[in-house]
């Protein structure tokens, strides 16, 4: 029978290896695999990967990105499960649905799946996952915006909580926008992730929003500020993020919603970052 358990410090590489040599069609690199399962946000003695071994041979595994995050009420934990595999021959058998329990037992740990395949939706709902979201609030530029936007934030720290500006400390070397909108009642910072997702525009696709009230009041003038005027674009933000009342442009379906088990964590506290998303360059469903 296989054994399935949080993988030892000692056995990274091999997870590394694994997951490298199973998903040949994936774009990026063994290093890719490396930074993905490092434990860039961990804390020591937290996982990084669930294991299933036969006889001492690896035949399935499960990725985690481990965090602490500092929120109003506290330092939580916050676990995104990434890229899972399991060797054919031990499929079908519950090994998935075993693999994601282990994870999900503990109440007090937030656990995300922000890309889930369509083929796994039915173990994510079976270990009690919720959906996260399953709808965008989007808005196009409609012209010049009477408000200030700041994606140079030197000079700007003082306009961010102790919160933000670790969230920006802790992401400076990925492919993030960290930006700050002057509003007449003051800052409104975002973390904003931009993407070809469609040939017809990019999408600036908000990952972290650190006042929802704020953003609600001036969710258009914000858009007109934070896009481009030079090229087509739209300012992509998942709707649990967004005040109640707040009109945009459009909706439109996550094609397939984000899950989570809620940990000690609201909806509109689980953000994108520190994830499998920006490690590793991902395009949001």
């Amino acid at each position: 029978m296989a054994e399935i358990r949080f993988a030892r410090p000692d056995e990274r590489e091999a997870v590394v290896q694994f997951m490298f040599e199973r998903f040949p069609r994936v774009r990026w690199s063994i290093e890719g695999w490396r930074m993905l399962l490092s434990g860039r946000w961990a804390q020591e003695g937290d996982p990084f990967a669930v294991v299933v071994c036969d006889q001492g041979a690896l035949v399935g595994v499960l990725g985690l990105v481990m965090s602490r995050r500092q929120m109003d009420s506290g330092t939580v934990k916050v676990c995104n499960m990434t890229s899972w595999y399991v060797d054919k021959a031990y499929r079908g058998q519950g090994v998935g649905q075993k693999v994601m329990q282990l994870v999900t037992a503990d109440p007090d740990l937030t656990c995300t799946n922000l890309s889930s395949a369509r083929g796994a939706l039915g173990v994510v709902a079976n270990v009690g996952l919720q959906v996260l979201d399953d709808t965008r609030f989007v808005w196009e530029r409609s012209g010049p915006s009477p408000l200030s936007v700041h994606t140079d934030l030197k000079g700007e720290e003082g306009a961010l909580s102790a919160r933000e500006r670790q969230i920006v400390k802790d992401h400076a070397d990925l492919d993030l926008r960290p930006v700050v909108v002057d509003t007449p009642d003051g800052p409104c910072f975002m973390m904003v992730w931009v993407k070809q997702k469609v040939d017809e525009y990019l999408t600036h696709e908000v990952m972290y929003l650190g006042n929802r009230t704020l953003f609600g009041r001036y969710a258009r003038e914000i858009a007109d500020a934070v896009l481009p005027d030079d090229h087509a674009a739209v300012l992509s933000v998942d709707s649990r993020f967004v005040a109640e009342g707040t009109t945009p442009d459009r909706t439109e379906p996550i094609p397939v919603p984000r899950f989570y088990s809620p940990g000690n964590l609201p909806p509109e506290d689980v953000d994108h970052l520190y994830s499998e998303i920006v490690l590793l360059g991902m395009k949001l469903y």
